[in-house]
């Protein structure tokens, strides 16, 4: 929201000591299965009267962020699911938008569990979000971390005994499959993170043209103003004419000196 921009002038108005957002993490199923997959869901509380942000907020406030610590070789199968938003739109401007999260709500991600990942994994990370009512906004902060027990290996990703230098064809399927997937994972996030850069760079873009448009509309006004400055022999409120070259003009034609005050007039 636009008051966010006020918030380090009205914090004073919300008491810095309290919590207003909380995180319970918990996995899904309790007890994993080696190939298998299991989802982790972060519950989010905001307090009454407050809200964060969404991930695609278009407005100024900051969204909630999730970054991972620790992993323990899991990787993510798909796309984080993001709970439903409110939008909330400004009375005096109905183009400023802001998508809200409030209340309790969840995070969810899908994770596969490594074919020879240990009997209890973990996973931890960190979040930050901007935390708003009707007055002010507040940065906070938080962390977490949830044990994964492992049991057995998933239907169909049944293996036996076997040493490292010779690996069951079962396990070479279990480890394909995974790979593949670790590889869609991170072509998925390296074309979100492409078409981010690519929108990034035609905003630049169009920063740019707008600002060399400005800067050519005002070095066409100044030059405007120049001209007819010289064309007219117009002089400011002391006398002094505005234009240097009309002022030596006259000088030279009536034979007096040419006087140039401080402030760069003559």
């Amino acid at each position: 929201m636009k008051y966010c921009l006020l918030s380090l002038l009205l914090a004073f108005l919300t008491p810095l000591s309290a919590e207003l957002i909380s995180l319970k993490a918990q996995v899904e199923p309790a007890a994993a299965k080696r190939g298998g997959e299991v989802k982790l869901r972060l519950q989010f509380t905001v307090e009454n009267g407050f809200h964060a942000y969404h991930k695609d907020n278009p407005g100024y406030s900051k969204p909630l962020k999730v970054e991972f610590t620790e992993l323990s070789g899991l990787t993510q199968l798909g796309e984080t699911t993001w709970p439903k938003y409110h939008e909330h739109r400004d009375a005096s401007d109905p183009s400023w938008v802001e998508f809200e999260l409030n209340g309790v709500f969840d995070l969810v991600y899908t994770f596969r569990v490594p074919a020879k990942a240990a009997d209890t994994v973990t996973i931890a990370g960190k979040f930050e979000a901007q935390v708003c009512d009707a007055n002010a906004c507040q940065d906070k902060s938080g962390d977490f971390s949830v044990q994964v027990t492992v049991e057995g290996a998933a239907p169909g990703a049944e293996t036996k005994p076997t040493d490292a230098a010779n690996p069951s064809s079962e396990e070479v399927a279990a480890l394909k499959k995974e790979l593949a997937e670790t590889r869609k994972a991170l072509e998925e996030k390296v074309g979100s993170l492409a078409e981010d850069i690519a929108a990034l760079k035609k905003d630049l873009g169009g920063s740019r043209k707008a600002t060399e448009d400005l800067s050519k509309a005002l070095k066409e006004y100044l030059n405007a103003q120049h001209e007819k400055a010289a064309a007219s022999g117009a002089k400011d409120e002391h006398g002094f004419y505005e234009d240097y070259d009309f002022a030596l003009a006259e000088a030279k034609k009536q034979g007096k000196l040419l006087l140039i005050d401080f402030n760069g007039e003559y």
